[in-house]
């Protein structure tokens, strides 16, 4: 009886214990794509306001901070949800490769603000690539979203 109350307590407490149809699963795939898109753009905002000397190295270092726990927390959010059926696992996938791939040049501003590296346009080339990326794979988990 314990095990049976604590499993149904445990189940409840998971993204997936609230989202378990098709259209809930990606209800929430799009909340976490959309968390890291803003993420990136945050990243992106403070590396512009940076090189143009509004925005000040400790204070883009928080920016960016925050930016990499948020894609961090949304690749594990899109990570817990259990997709119901094999369209829904493909999709979740994808979100998992785009959200993934952001962290990188998310994570690699803090490193171009301790030295410099990598080049300002190739960080700024591999967050628009990780913008562009997110906003694909939102797109196609949107209109899987719309088809439910």
């Amino acid at each position: 009886m314990l095990v049976g109350v604590l499993a149904g307590t445990l189940t409840g407490c998971t993204p997936a214990g609230t989202r378990s149809d098709a259209a809930n699963v990606l209800g929430s795939i799009v909340e976490h794509l959309e968390a890291a898109s803003s993420a990136v753009a945050t990243a992106t905002l403070a590396v512009e306001l940076h090189e143009q000397g509004r925005l000040p190295a400790v204070t883009t270092d928080a920016a960016v901070d925050d930016a990499t726990l948020t894609v961090s927390e949304a690749v594990h959010g899109i990570t817990t949800v259990v997709a119901p059926d094999a369209g829904t696992a493909g999709l979740r996938t994808t979100a998992i490769g785009a959200a993934s791939a952001a962290l990188g040049p998310v994570a690699d501003v803090r490193t171009w603000l301790a030295d410099g590296a990598p080049e300002g346009d190739d960080l700024r080339t591999a967050l628009d690539e990780a913008a562009t990326d997110l906003e694909a794979a939102t797109t196609a988990v949107e209109q899987a979203e719309a088809a439910q």
